[in-house]
């Protein structure tokens, strides 16, 4: 088998991302790294590195669950106008089948949140953790979306849709071990199975890498999938269960941003109980209905962290100004002129709080002038 676990036919290249060779180790197995988080402090666990995959344990609050299982409560009862109740369009279509059984792919319900929706104090502060642990702007997130499933429903093996960077999930309920219900990799090896371990299934997925071409976002075809249920009761795959507070995260492209095929995952039968989830994809694009929608939802998204900003200094009031045209005068015969006249055009055109900085850096671009510390 390839590294990572099961290959996809023998077709696709191994592990090589550039996160890996700056480690300088082929791959996670049965090791685990934890990291402090940018949100709050709490822990980031690496399960894996490719798909990279990052678990963080408490992630939401009780409290933060529980509110949002009320919102998609009133969702359910259309109490909620900007929260749109679905049942799996997979399900409905039921052309969308998987193996010789010919069941739906996908058999959940989804509850979508409007813009404005997600200001809602609990959504809110979730929407913001996730960028925060992400990295990634706030505008280039889709909708919220909070995924129900109930005794036999399931989400067959799939990659995210394209141009989705990378997928936060969030357990808002407890799923006890044994009742099913995990988020599945079936492309990786769960953390305590060794390198050399032989696969006990054939390859989850077969497929094909394809040259790339400018009107295709896709860089691999998938040529078939085998059933989920069968790796699903294997403890050889990686596979997370859902404890409510824990949040995953893990990216769909690598870091040249081509896909990583081994992102393809699935949410496991649920056998017992209530599973539900929080989710929020980082788009490589920005969510063009922030434009579209009211003041309030623009300045919760567009300007957040504005206020962290310090303004740039006054062009003219600067000490740097004062050197870098003390610098300008000084320059031998032949080049003064020419550098002086580059510092006044520049400035002329240069908004008065931009920084000399600026100024600066392009004059010794130029090749006209160049500061140093001596200056």
């Amino acid at each position: 088998s390839s590294p990572g676990g099961p290959s996809l036919g023998g077709t696709l290249r191994p592990c090589d991302t550039a996160a890996m060779h700056a480690l300088r180790i082929p791959w996670f197995s049965a090791v685990i790294l934890h990291f402090r988080s940018l949100t709050g402090g709490l822990e980031e666990q690496i399960v894996s590195v490719q798909p990279l995959i990052v678990v963080v344990k408490d992630f939401a609050t009780h409290s933060e669950c529980l509110e949002l299982l009320r919102l998609i409560e009133l969702c359910h009862g259309k109490e909620m106008p900007e929260c749109h109740e679905q049942r799996s369009r997979l399900h409905k279509k039921g052309n969308e089948t998987v193996g010789e059984k010919k069941r739906p792919w996908r058999n959940s319900t989804s509850f979508t949140l409007e813009l404005n929706g997600e200001l809602d104090g609990a959504v809110d502060a979730l929407v913001r953790r996730s960028h925060l642990l992400a990295r990634h702007p706030i505008t280039y997130g889709e909708g919220v979306q909070v995924a129900s499933y109930h005794a036999g429903d399931y989400y067959e093996f799939h990659h995210d849709s394209l141009m989705r960077r990378a997928t936060v999930l969030l357990y808002l309920t407890d799923v006890p071990e044994g009742d099913g219900g995990e988020t599945i990799f079936p492309l990786v090896r769960a953390p305590n199975i060794p390198d050399d371990a032989s696969a006990p299934l054939p390859p989850a997925v077969v497929a094909t890498p394809k040259e790339k071409r400018d009107f295709e976002k896709s860089d691999f075809k998938v040529r078939h999938m085998e059933e989920m249920a069968p790796y699903c009761d294997s403890d050889f795959y990686l596979k997370i269960r859902p404890q409510a507070g824990t949040a995953i995260m893990f990216f769909s492209y690598r870091p040249d941003y081509s896909q990583d095929s081994y992102a393809i995952h699935g949410a496991c039968p649920l056998k017992r109980g209530h599973k539900a989830i929080f989710q929020r994809w980082m788009r490589f694009e920005e969510n063009s209905l922030i434009e579209k929608s009211s003041q309030v939802v623009r300045e919760a998204r567009t300007l957040w962290g504005y206020k962290r900003l310090l303004q740039p200094g006054n062009f003219s009031e600067t000490t740097t100004t004062r050197l870098a045209l003390k610098a300008a005068r000084d320059l031998p015969t032949g080049a003064g002129d020419n550098g002086q006249k580059i510092l006044r055009s520049i400035g002329d055109e240069m908004p008065p709080e931009l920084s000399v900085g600026a100024v600066v850096a392009v004059v010794a671009a130029s090749g006209v002038i160049t500061l140093t510390a001596d200056s």
